[in-house]
């Protein structure tokens, strides 16, 4: 089943959204003397998006009940692109810090919006599919910031790539409006104002395990367990490949991935019934990382680095297709989970390599926190009938 026209067009604007942004995570870990920021600026610039959506994601819900979703994805679009101008345009810490809040306001509403046009356009039984589908296709947004934008920067420099962008990034307004054209109109100011999280607190319990690991722990300590792994250099046959260009290829990877498997995925749960599939993701992507945690060489831990990056693909896919029918506050509550996880996760894994435990240790950590989603997901799903 192909995607419907609506969700390939919120991925897509989503995508376009993302270009800047996945910029800043590629450059400025390199670049930031250039600009004249210090190592703990950088943190703050690259994390406090994700801070500061722990409140806006609730706003966001909040707006999108009782305002048009069509009008508030243009702003968020708009607001968006013009971050990306404006990282191009003034390096200054302040302005790039301002400019990151704003960038995590923004996201809010863009997740937030695209995860329901999702639900509004796709019935339940192909919600899975679906999801993996906007999923995939928005991620489009990473790899082509995190390859392309480092690559612009070394030929046409931070300045011209970021104006570039931003201009690329409102390509996604027309898009966000197209694609909730000809949708029906959803009263959601009536919904329950009970707390989403007193009805099904383990929900959240995997959002946080999934932003943690994977899109925190992993991703941000990668680099160094593969140095500690692998050397400086690793030789392929003829070809010695450096360690930084092995992490690139990695993360970039993760993003292939992603957008590869999660449509097929998606559709795999929909046939399983999402409670067995996150039983499956879970459970696998425990074993990978545990597994991974005994450094039986270097050819096994990337394969089970990857195959930990597949099952994170398919538990995200599955966790937001449940949260997606269960309405716009379980979205916003179970985002917010995810998003706090991502970030915590940097810093559970920097503090255990500051304590100089051995690099297997973050591989231990990933595993038993995916053991725990394991068994949380038994009662997330159990008063659902989705097999």
């Amino acid at each position: 089943m192909r995607p419907s026209r609506p969700v390939v067009l919120i991925a897509l604007a989503t995508a376009f959204s993302l270009l800047g942004d996945q910029t800043l995570y590629s450059v400025l870990p390199t670049y930031y003397t250039e600009l004249g920021l210090m190592p703990y600026q950088v943190g703050l610039i690259l994390s406090v998006n994700r801070w500061i959506r722990l409140l806006t994601n609730h706003l966001a819900e909040r707006l999108t009940r009782y305002y048009n979703l069509t009008g508030l994805a243009v702003l968020a679009l708009v607001l968006g692109a013009g971050t990306t101008f404006v990282y191009g345009i003034n390096a200054l810490f302040p302005i790039l810090l301002a400019a990151r809040i704003l960038w995590g306001l923004s996201w809010s509403f863009i997740r937030q919006i695209g995860l329901m046009t999702v639900v509004d356009s796709s019935p339940d039984v192909t919600i899975g599919r679906m999801m993996g589908y906007y999923n995939g296709i928005s991620r489009l947004g990473s790899v082509g910031g995190n390859l392309i934008g480092a690559l612009g920067h070394d030929l046409i420099g931070f300045t011209m790539t970021l104006t570039l962008f931003g201009g690329l990034s409102l390509l996604g307004v027309p898009l966000g409006v197209l694609s909730r054209k000809g949708l029906p109109h959803i009263d959601r100011s009536v919904e329950t104002s009970a707390s989403p999280v007193g009805q099904n607190p383990t929900m959240y319990v995997c959002g946080f395990i999934v932003g943690c690991v994977g899109a925190g722990l992993m991703m941000s300590t990668l680099g160094s367990v593969l140095k500690e792994n692998v050397g400086d250099s690793l030789s392929v046959g003829a070809f010695v490949i450096g360690v930084a260009t092995l992490n690139g290829l990695l993360l970039a990877a993760r993003w292939v991935v992603d957008g590869l498997t999660a449509p097929l995925l998606g559709a795999y749960s929909d046939r399983i019934g999402r409670r067995r599939a996150a039983l499956l993701f879970f459970s696998v992507g425990a074993i990978a990382l545990l597994t991974a945690s005994t450094t039986p060489g270097t050819i096994t831990l990337v394969l089970m680095v990857l195959l930990f990056f597949a099952c994170g693909v398919g538990a995200t896919v599955v966790m937001m297709a449940e949260a997606g029918t269960r309405g716009p506050r379980t979205v916003a509550a179970y985002v917010t989970s995810s998003d706090l996880g991502s970030a915590t996760g940097p810093m559970l894994g920097w503090m255990t390599l500051q304590f100089l435990m051995p690099s297997s240790t973050i591989f231990i950590i990933g595993g038993t926190f995916y053991g725990v989603a394991t068994l949380v997901s038994l009662r997330t799903f159990r008063k659902k009938i989705t097999d």
